[in-house]
């Protein structure tokens, strides 16, 4: 699991660093040459969807996602620690759901040929970041499922 925490670090680090760098690049084009790059726009989009979806496993894995602890505050330890197992499964179905509409769409992409508005590239190329990045959230989701099942975290 180790290679797959650093790999869902340095993918979120590049997305992050080359939206930076994209639309820095994109302000200077805009204000200096009075041009914009719609590629910097574009690229940066799908780039955001990428980072998200990492950014969810990295914090599924921390368990730093937002929560409303009411109720389980008011409850015993086990009886909290049952419900957080459950909200982690529920979480680990989301994904699975958006993994597998995900492929739905990257195949329905694929078979219409669909390519992206400004670099013409084939969209399911893009596409993938969505089934893809949600399988690396159901993965972090069901990691932390069952850790705190077993009373490890």
């Amino acid at each position: 699991m180790k290679f797959i925490e650093k790999f869902e670090k340095f993918v979120a680090c590049a997305s992050v660093s080359v939206m930076a760098i994209l639309v820095f690049v994109n302000v200077i084009a805009r204000f200096i040459f009075n041009s914009p790059l719609a590629v910097a726009d574009e690229m940066s989009c799908y780039l955001f969807v990428l980072m998200s979806f990492m950014g969810t496993a990295i914090a599924a894995r921390r368990k730093a996602h937002l929560g409303l602890t009411i109720v389980t505050d008011k409850l015993s330890p086990s009886a909290a620690r049952k419900v957080q197992v459950l909200m982690y499964l529920i979480a680990a179905v989301f994904c699975l759901l958006i993994v597998i509409f995900g492929i739905e769409m990257v195949m329905s992409q694929y078979a219409l040929g669909q390519e992206t508005a400004t670099m013409q590239w084939p969209e399911w190329i893009y596409g993938l970041f969505v089934p893809v990045g949600a399988a690396f959230a159901l993965l972090a989701f069901l990691s932390v499922a069952v850790k705190t099942a077993k009373g490890e975290e």
